[in-house]
């Protein structure tokens, strides 16, 4: 799967921008300011429905306009067919969303259309930053892959919210409490073998995918469920119900759960070095994108925020030959062409130059 048409119009400093893109190395460099991390922004935005670098969609509307609008042609290399797929977002608020005409009413439809990996400063969080982030990272795994598991995951979560919600209550009903209690629990189970499968298909080609990058050692993935391995939920959300009311706060269960990421028997974070671990990152998303191809058949899309700034030129090296390897189309910013010269060499690809938000050829 790839964009072959991308228009973006009033995203941050870009006014209107079409371009054709290829389907393998898409290369943007330009000065710092010119639009490069906007033009991913825009990407991200049709795939997400939402921006990486602000929570906010008002702020990403160029402050001279009144609204923005991405769309992409995308084809599908596995039915053979193209569809037509935009979003547009107001300075008001108001967010609308087409796949061929017709609306779409959940942003996950879209992570649906346009599967796509983002790694730029912030991804490095996966390994240095709270549980938070390698669930998310273990999520989007399992939803790409399960067709169950989106409604699983939303009826987890409203037993849950009802859950805290009654927590929180100063007098609580322990009948209610116990009846989403009992709803909790299973839906914990079921979350968390979907996400322990998916663990244990990964953790070969994360081995495998790391084991072509110089410098990383042996990883390994274990997951960590949210409570104690080999004792039953219900009987530890019924022996800590006293410490979950006086916090407010169910403390056991899927959404504690983590992925604890080790190098050589040792946590990543604790031995890796600043370069290793931005290496160790690359390896765990191209693994990720290697078992969505191996399952749906096809390949997302990468977008690559700055990757020379991140790695050196052998290491650089080796992440696009990873990702030519997955034959997935990529979008890659740096600000200087002479940085993708020798990367690129004998490879397909086409080059943008990003100016005072406009984007030429070349």
């Amino acid at each position: 799967m790839h964009i072959s048409r991308l228009d973006v119009l009033q995203v941050r400093n870009i006014a209107n921008i079409q371009i054709d893109c290829h389907p393998s190395a898409n290369l943007i460099y330009g000065a710092n300011g010119s639009g490069k991390t906007s033009f991913l922004e825009a990407i991200y935005l049709l795939g997400r429905g939402r921006s990486f670098k602000h929570r906010d969609l008002r702020v990403v509307v160029n402050h001279q306009a009144d609204e923005l609008v991405v769309s992409a042609r995308i084809e599908r290399s596995k039915s053979g067919t193209s569809h037509q797929l935009g979003i547009k977002r107001t300075a008001q608020g108001k967010f609308e969303a087409r796949l061929d005409g017709k609306s779409i009413q959940s942003a996950v439809q879209l992570v649906e259309e346009l599967p796509l990996q983002l790694i730029d400063a912030h991804s490095f969080t996966l390994l240095e930053g709270g549980a938070l982030q390698r669930r998310q990272f273990v999520d989007w795994g399992v939803f790409h892959v399960e067709h169950n598991y989106t409604n699983l995951w939303r009826r987890f979560q409203k037993a849950l919210k009802q859950r805290n919600q009654l927590l929180r209550h100063g007098r609580m009903d322990e009948d209610l409490l116990s009846a989403w209690t009992a709803e909790l629990v299973p839906l914990c189970e079921q979350v968390t073998e979907f996400r322990r499968q998916y663990i244990e298909q990964l953790a070969g080609i994360v081995q495998e995918v790391s084991g072509a990058f110089d410098g990383l050692g042996a990883v390994e993935l274990e997951y960590y469920q949210g409570w104690a391995e080999g004792q039953e939920l219900g009987a530890v959300l019924k022996a800590g119900q006293k410490r979950d009311m006086a916090l407010g706060t169910t403390n056991y269960g899927a959404h504690k759960a983590d992925v604890r990421i080790k190098v050589d028997g040792i946590a990543a974070a604790e031995v890796l070095s600043r370069g290793q671990t931005k290496l160790l990152v690359y390896a765990l998303k191209l693994a990720q994108a290697t078992h969505y191809r191996n399952r749906v058949g096809q390949s997302c899309v990468f977008l690559l925020d700055d990757l020379p700034a991140e790695l050196d030129y052998d290491h650089r090296a080796q992440v696009i030959a990873c990702l030519n390897g997955l034959d997935c189309q990529y979008f890659m910013t740096g600000v200087d062409k002479k940085d993708f010269g020798l990367l690129v060499e004998g490879t397909a690809h086409q080059m943008f130059h990003m100016e005072h938000g406009a984007a030429s050829e070349g």
